[in-house]
C-alpha cells in the first residue's frame, strides 16, 4: 500500500478555492487503495475544521484523524509545568491546548509558555505581551515558522512573520514544531506510518521533511509557494494531478 503525506495550502487549495483537478487526484489515490494523510503547518484550524473545508471543496469524506497540524505537534512539546500558556494564534492552537488540558492566559507575568502561530487578528499589544513573557523566562514555542502562505491573492505573511517579531523583541529564538522539524515527524510516526511519499509546495518544509526521514520520498508541486523545480525533491510535478500520475506510474 502506498502511503501519501499530502500538504493542503498550495497543493489541494489556495485560500477557499480548490486547485483545479486536486479533487480528482485525491479520489484516484483513494480508488487505488492509497493510505492518504494530510500534514499542514497552517495553525489556524482544528483538524475537524480542516476536514470540513477539505470535504466541502473536494466532495470527499476524510476524517479528522487523517490530519496532522502544527499545533498538535507543538502541544506535544509542552510539559505539565508549562501552563498557563499565552497564545498568539487562532482556533487551531487554542483548541489543541484546551484538549491537552493547558490553561490559556493573556497575562505575560503568569505565562509559563508562549505559543505562536498565524494570527490574522493580532495587534501590537499581543506581540508585546508575548515578548515580555518570553523575556520573563516562559518557554517560546512556534507552531511553525513559514514566512508566507499561498492564497488566491498571492502570498500573505505567515506564522513566521509573527514569530520573528516576537523573537526579535524578546532576544530569543523559539522551539519550532511544524514541518520539517522533529516534533512534526515524531507526531506522524506515532501513528505507525512507515515509508511514505510527501507531496508539498514548499522546499523548506515539505521536501525538507522528507529528506530527514528514512523511507520518505518527495514530490514538489508548483501550484503554491514554489514555482520551479528543486534538486532536493525526488520528483517535480505541475500540480497534484500530475503528482498522482507519477505515483501511479502513468504518463
Amino acid at each position: 500500500m502506498t502511503t501519501v503525506l499530502c500538504d493542503l495550502d498550495g497543493v489541494v487549495y489556495r485560500g477557499d478555492t480548490l486547485i483545479d483537478g486536486s479533487d480528482a487526484a485525491l479520489r484516484r489515490l483513494l480508488d487505488e487503495g492509497a493510505d492518504v494523510w494530510f500534514v499542514t503547518n497552517n495553525s489556524t484550524r482544528h483538524p475537524k475544521q480542516v476536514v470540513e473545508k477539505l470535504n466541502e471543496l473536494t466532495g470527499l469524506d476524510f476524517a479528522p484523524d487523517r490530519v496532522f497540524t502544527s499545533p498538535q505537534a507543538a502541544v506535544r512539546l509542552l510539559e505539565p509545568g508549562d501552563g498557563p500558556c499565552l497564545v498568539v494564534g487562532e482556533d487551531g492552537i487554542r483548541a489543541a491546548l484546551e484538549e491537552a488540558g493547558f490553561e490559556i492566559t493573556t497575562d505575560p507575568a503568569t505565562a509559563r509558555s508562549v505559543m505562536v502561530g498565524l494570527d490574522r487578528a493580532t495587534d501590537y499589544q499581543r506581540i508585546a505581551d508575548a515578548a515580555e513573557a518570553v523575556r520573563r523566562g516562559a518557554r517560546f514555542i512556534a507552531s511553525n515558522d513559514d514566512p508566507t502562505y499561498p492564497t488566491n491573492d498571492g502570498l500573505l505573511p505567515g506564522a513566521g512573520s509573527m514569530v520573528s517579531a516576537i523573537a526579535t523583541a524578546a532576544g530569543r529564538s523559539p522551539e519550532v514544531a511544524g514541518k520539517p522539524n522533529l516534533p512534526m515527524r515524531r507526531l506522524i510516526r506515532s501513528r505507525g506510518i512507515g515509508d511514505a511519499w510527501v507531496i508539498g509546495d514548499r522546499v523548506d518544509t515539505d521536501i525538507a521533511m522528507a529528506v530527514e526521514e528514512d523511507g520518505w520520498r518527495s514530490i514538489l508541486v508548483l501550484t503554491g509557494v514554489t514555482t520551479e523545480g528543486s534538486p532536493a525533491a525526488d520528483l517535480v510535478a505541475a500540480d497534484l494531478g500530475e503528482a498522482v500520475n507519477l505515483l501511479l506510474g502513468e504518463p
